[in-house]
């Protein structure tokens, strides 16, 4: 019920209840009907002091629920453009890791015939499905996609993009909170001295030992990171990340 339909409503109430008081009416005055005993009036000034009271909440109540719905749209429209940037934050970073592998997999000046035919190379229905995988995990559908890049790696092992699949299938435990798992599949990404996103994926090693709470072995690899890229990115992060666990004691 909206507030400017409550006034007539209550006027509907108060006249109904004889607060209004009616058309006078030419009759012989009666001393009884008159007078109205103290106590009645008492009794119709409580109640009509009670239906303003339930008239003043319920306004104050129909405030706070357009405040809420207020306050839900902005929420909603904030987390739409948290989304957006979410995606175009993966959008970059798959970019990123496409370019550097493929400055790793150029030719050197002096290369033999043998290490150029065993070059690895993204053939159309592989790139294809990488795609639609990795819009899953831009999507937020992070279950899904990581299961579409398990089905990648086991259908192109040797594919221009298996580094990146693998990346992705650790990146997605991680933010599944499936730290456990997360560890295993970094792990993998560091062994593999080819792969790019070693530097990307020994930080994430850092961030999982932090939430799993072992702090010394965060701090060690952390401290591993800022050493061996240091003046890179993940080394700028990592020392981020080794300051808020000074401040929080850790």
């Amino acid at each position: 019920m909206q507030p400017r339909t409550v006034f007539p409503l209550l006027a509907i109430i108060l006249t109904t209840a004889g607060f209004v008081p009616a058309v006078a009416q030419e009759s012989v005055p009666d001393r009884r009907a008159v007078v109205v005993p103290a106590k009645k009036q008492l009794a119709e000034a409580t109640t009509r002091d009670t239906l303003l009271d339930l008239l003043r909440q319920l306004e104050e109540l129909q405030a706070e629920v357009r405040q809420l719905r207020n306050t839900a749209e902005v929420q909603g429209h904030d987390l739409e453009q948290l989304k957006g940037r979410q995606r175009s934050l993966y959008d970059d970073l798959d970019k990123r890791v496409r370019e550097a592998e493929h400055r790793a997999a150029a030719p050197a000046p002096v290369a033999s015939v043998a290490a150029t035919s065993s070059a690895r190379v993204i053939t159309a229905p592989q790139q294809q499905e990488y795609d639609a995988a990795f819009e899953m995990m831009k999507q937020g559908l992070y279950e899904k996609a990581v299961k579409a890049f398990r089905v990648f790696l086991v259908k192109h092992p040797d594919s221009g993009l298996a580094d990146n699949a693998q990346y992705w299938i650790a990146e997605g435990n991680y933010v599944l909170r499936n730290y456990k798992l997360a560890l295993e599949e970094f792990t993998k990404v560091v062994n593999d001295t080819q792969n790019p996103k070693a530097p990307d994926a020994l930080l994430k090693i850092g961030y999982v030992h932090y939430e799993l709470g072992a702090y010394d072995k965060a701090r060690k690899t952390l401290a591993e990171v800022q050493q061996r890229y240091a003046g890179t990115s993940v080394a700028k992060l990592a020392s981020v990340r080794l300051d808020k666990m000074k401040k929080e004691g850790r």
